[in-house]
C-alpha cells in the first residue's frame, strides 16, 4: 500500500549523520515523511501503524549519486549517432527505474540530460525513478562540452549551449535558469573522454565563471564545475562554484581552498576506475585512452589527500555506459578502498550528498520531518560496504514513504 502509516522496528539504524549505529531502533513513517526515530523501547508506535519487523537488518537513508548521467548510454560515437532519440528516451526511463531499485533515491544529473521534463515526469509518477536534481550545461568554444572532431565536424548530441565572453555566458546562464534547472553545470577544464581538449586545459576566464555564478546566486541556485586540472579547479573555487566534479589534479593550495571556501568535491572514482580498466570496451577514442593513462592514477592520489585533509566529499559516479547503471554503490566501495571508512563513505552518499545537491532540508538523514527516503538492508554495510551493490540485500527501497522494493512484506 502506498504511503500507509508504517513502523520499522528492531533494525540497526544508520541515520546518515555519521553517529554510531543505534542497535535496536524504530522509525515511524506517516505518509511521505518521517514522524519519529529512536530506540525501539522509547518510540511511541501508534496503534494505526503497520509494524514491520526489521531485526537483524540495517535501516539507512536512501543513497544519492551527485554525478550521474542517466541518459548517457555509451561513448561509442557510431552507436550514439545511430540511436534514435525516442529509443534513448525509453532507455533513460529504464535506467532511472534501475537506479531506484538499486537503492538510489536521488540523482543529480550534471548537464547532459538537459530536459527538466524528466524531473516533472518522475514527480507526476509517469516514470519510476529517483528524485532528480538537474543541472543545465553551458560550454565554451573548443571546451569539454563542445563536441568538435578533428575533421572539423561538430556533433552536438548533448544539446549543451556554447557561449563565450561575459555577455554571452550571462545570457546562457539566464536561459538555463529560465528553463527551471536546479544547477548550472560548467567546465573549468578540459576532460578525458571528450574529443578535442585535455584535462589540464583551463576553460573560460575567471570573469566568465564569476558571471555564471553571479547569475545562479541571483536566483538562489548554484554552479557545479567539471574541473580536473589544477588551475581550473582553483579558478572554479575562486569563482564561487558550489561543487567541483572530479578534482583530479589537486595540490596543497587547491585543498586549502576547498577547506576555506567550503566547496564540495565530487570525486567520481567509479568513472576513472572504469576508464582505466576497460576504456577501450567503453568506446573511448585512442586520444581519450592516452589521457586516461595520464590522469587516472593522479586522480586517486588527489582523492586520498582531500579525504585526509577533511574536504567535504559527496558521492558521485560519472558512469558513462548504460550497462553500469545500477552498480553505482561501487563508488562507496572505491572510497573505502582508497582510505575512507565505511561510515565516511555512507555519509558521502547520504548527508553530504544531500548538502551538495542543496536538498538537505528534505533528505539525506533519517530525522523527524524529513521525507521518508530509506533503505532496509539485510546485512550491515559497515562490515562490508560492497553489499550495497547486491540488490538481493535491499529488503526495502522507499522514496517519500512509498516502497518501490519490498521484500519484507512481499518476499520474492
Amino acid at each position: 500500500m502506498d504511503n500507509e502509516k508504517l513502523a520499522l522496528v528492531g533494525g540497526r539504524l544508520l541515520d546518515g549523520t555519521g553517529r554510531e549505529p543505534l542497535r535496536d531502533a524504530a522509525i515511524v513513517i506517516d505518509g511521505p515523511r518521517i514522524a519519529a526515530v529512536g530506540a525501539a523501547g522509547e518510540i511511541d508506535v501508534p496503534d494505526s501503524c503497520k509494524v514491520i519487523d526489521c531485526h537483524g537488518s540495517t535501516i539507512m537513508p536512501g543513497m544519492m549519486d551527485c554525478h550521474c548521467h542517466v541518459s548517457l548510454l555509451t561513448m561509442d560515437i557510431e552507436e550514439r549517432l545511430l540511436t534514435p532519440r525516442t529509443v534513448q528516451l525509453f532507455k533513460t526511463a529504464q535506467i532511472m527505474k534501475r537506479l531506484l531499485h538499486a537503492g538510489f533515491t536521488t540523482i543529480r544529473e550534471p548537464g547532459i540530460l538537459n530536459d527538466v521534463g524528466f524531473r516533472e515526469a518522475v514527480e507526476l509518477g509517469l516514470v519510476e525513478g529517483p528524485r532528480l536534481v538537474l543541472a543545465g550545461g553551458i560550454g565554451q568554444t573548443g571546451g569539454h562540452f563542445d563536441e568538435y572532431y578533428a575533421r572539423g565536424l561538430q556533433v552536438p548530441l548533448f544539446d549543451v549551449r556554447i557561449a563565450d565572453g561575459v555577455a554571452e555566458v550571462q545570457k546562457a546562464a539566464r536561459e538555463v535558469l529560465r528553463e527551471g534547472f536546479d544547477f548550472i553545470k560548467v567546465c573549468a577544464t578540459g576532460g578525458v573522454a571528450s574529443p578535442a581538449d585535455h584535462p589540464e586545459y583551463t576553460e573560460w576566464t575567471l570573469e566568465e565563471l564569476q558571471a555564471i555564478v553571479q547569475e545562479a546566486r541571483a536566483r538562489n541556485k548554484a554552479v557545479a564545475a567539471h574541473a580536473e586540472g589544477t588551475l581550473g579547479i582553483k579558478n572554479a573555487i575562486r569563482a564561487g562554484v558550489w561543487t567541483v566534479e572530479h578534482g583530479s589534479l589537486l595540490d596543497d593550495e587547491a585543498i586549502e581552498m576547498f577547506l576555506s571556501s567550503g566547496t564540495y568535491l565530487v570525486p567520481t572514482l567509479f568513472a576513472f576506475d572504469a576508464l582505466l580498466e576497460r576504456g577501450d570496451e567503453l568506446g573511448l577514442t585512442p586520444m581519450a585512452l592516452k589521457k586516461v593513462d595520464v590522469v587516472a592514477h593522479r586522480h586517486t592520489e588527489s582523492f586520498k589527500e582531500a579525504l585526509k585533509a577533511g574536504v567535504k566529499i559527496a558521492a558521485g559516479t560519472d558512469i558513462i555506459d548504460a550497462a553500469s547503471q545500477g552498480q553505482n554503490a561501487r563508488e562507496l566501495e572505491l572510497m573505502v578502498r582508497h582510505g575512507a571508512t565505511p561510515m565516511e563513505a555512507l555519509v558521502a552518499a547520504t548527508k553530504t550528498a544531500a548538502e551538495a545537491c542543496r536538498i538537505d532540508d528534505k533528505v539525506g538523514t533519517l530525522v523527524p520531518g524529513k521525507l521518508a527516503d530509506l533503505l532496509v538492508v539485510r546485512s550491515n554495510p559497515l562490515d562490508d560496504i560492497s553489499i550495497l551493490q547486491d540488490q538481493s540485500e535491499l529488503l526495502m527501497v522507499m522514496k517519500e514513504g512509498k516502497a518501490y522494493v519490498d521484500r519484507l512484506r512481499c518476499p520474492e
